[in-house]
């Protein structure tokens, strides 16, 4: 079975985050090898349980494998929200985990994002890892009502003026700030983690790409032999039913005048969103660009990647629109950057952690979007599982089991139709100030 696979081809958009930092260009493995865990995938998430596994156990040898370069996928390319943020709410996830601890779940996902932030302060400084919390607001009033449900821990509700007074958005009518949120350059903090490791012993391969056969690893066709291993690809698996790939797209425009960017935010690295039913997120970045991402691109049959998903025009503009939108005070911008990638999403939309005993082989991901802390604090319960541990044996994603997507081409037609249905939700939101009637309808086709 193999454990990576390629897109058709390598992507040619551009991050944001890439300008100014160059690849580590690590050797591609050309030897059998022995090692005492073997991490398939060079993300975030096989970065950060090479960390917590020598932060338990500093004498064990670890090797990472990545097929393409370190960063390649969503770890490289995201929005850079440390967010404690979940696609599923404490209720509904209470209802479905009755046995999980919710309440120390988010505690620690809001502790992860701490020490993230302290590891970015000691060795990313690059990374630009700032913690103003995040803003979620409202143009409507079906927007306002949603996020008004979605108070808890320590979100409060703002008003239209105080909201104005953290980011200048036209037409706002009200949102919800959480404390718990920063925002960072995400492709430094991967390299940088990555250059961590490296000082501390643990090989990191690039252009190495694994199969598993009958539980017995080869990379590039040389034997791996390792007492244990972790699967840490995310989207980039052989397509199946148990997740599928949806693709966020990004822009960047140039940077802006001092005067601009006060004509935006008050708030250096606020993050923001508007409280749509298609995905949206955003940033100031530290050299006063709008970084703004979402959803919008078709689902690939067969849940084949492909890299043409990553380059679709109409949902860049779209992306653009929102600035637009948001900010008719900027007057002239341009956008200077283009790029997306996958996600992986199961269909409960939850994240997942999974650990065989007898082959001693862990999985994590299935972040939603959400990964950069929900990577580090998975990867964190993974190690502890791995090395004996059980102190996260209450939290909602360990071995979280999900149905399975439908056969094709239901999961094609379902998928796309969901696509054009949160569009006409959120105009349908505009139109009648009232929560979606389409969108009650298109949830049960993506297991929400």
């Amino acid at each position: 079975m193999v454990l990576t696979v390629r897109q058709d081809s390598k992507p040619s958009n551009h991050p944001l985050w890439r300008d100014g930092h160059q690849s580590l260009n690590l050797p591609a493995l050309d030897s059998p090898l022995e090692v005492d865990v073997a991490i398939v995938g060079g993300g975030f998430s096989g970065l950060w349980s090479a960390f917590h596994l020598l932060g338990q156990d500093s004498s064990l040898s670890i090797a990472i494998f990545e097929s393409e370069e370190i960063g390649f996928g969503a770890s490289g390319r995201n929005g850079g929200w440390v967010s404690s943020d979940y696609p599923v709410d404490p209720v509904t996830l209470k209802e479905r985990h009755p046995e999980a601890d919710i309440e120390t779940f988010w505690d620690l996902m809001r502790s992860a994002i701490d020490e993230i932030g302290d590891f970015a302060s000691t060795c990313a400084p690059e990374a630009n890892f700032r913690k103003a919390g995040s803003l979620v607001f409202a143009r409507n009033k079906a927007q306002l009502h949603r996020i008004e449900s979605n108070l808890f821990g320590k979100k409060r509700l703002l008003g239209p003026s105080e909201t104005q007074s953290m980011l200048k958005v036209d037409g706002v009518i009200g949102s919800i700030f959480d404390p718990d949120c920063a925002t960072v350059e995400p492709y430094p903090l991967v390299l940088a983690l990555a250059r961590h490791l490296l000082a501390h012993g643990v090989a990191i391969f690039e252009r190495s790409e694994a199969q598993l056969e009958n539980n017995s690893m080869k990379v590039n066709g040389h034997r791996i032999k390792s007492k244990q291993r972790i699967i840490a690809t995310e989207a980039y698996k052989k397509p199946s039913r148990r997740q599928i790939p949806i693709y966020s797209l990004m822009i960047a425009t140039s940077p802006l005048t001092r005067e601009q960017q006060a004509m935006v935010s008050n708030v250096p690295g606020l993050a923001f969103l508007e409280a749509l039913h298609n995905v949206n997120y955003a940033q100031m970045t530290s050299d006063g660009r709008i970084a703004i991402g979402g959803r919008g691109a078709r689902y690939p049959y067969g849940s084949r990647l492909r890299s043409s998903k990553e380059e679709q025009g109409s949902v860049h503009d779209q992306i653009s629109q929102l600035v637009e939108e948001w900010f008719p005070q900027l007057g002239q911008w341009k956008v200077t950057h283009k790029w997306g990638g996958p996600v992986a999403v199961r269909w409960n939309w939850e994240s997942y952690l999974f650990f065989d005993p007898l082959t001693q082989t862990g999985s994590i991901g299935g972040y939603v979007g959400d990964g950069v802390t929900m990577s580090y604090l998975s990867a964190k319960a993974l190690a502890d599982r791995m090395l004996g541990g059980n102190r996260f044996l209450k939290m909602p994603f360990v071995e979280n089991q999900a149905r399975k997507w439908p056969i094709e081409p239901f999961r094609f037609i379902g998928a796309n139709a969901l696509v054009s249905l949160v569009k006409c939700a959120d105009q349908e939101e505009r139109l009648t100030q009232r929560e979606s009637l389409i969108y009650k309808g298109a949830s049960l086709l993506i297991g929400k």
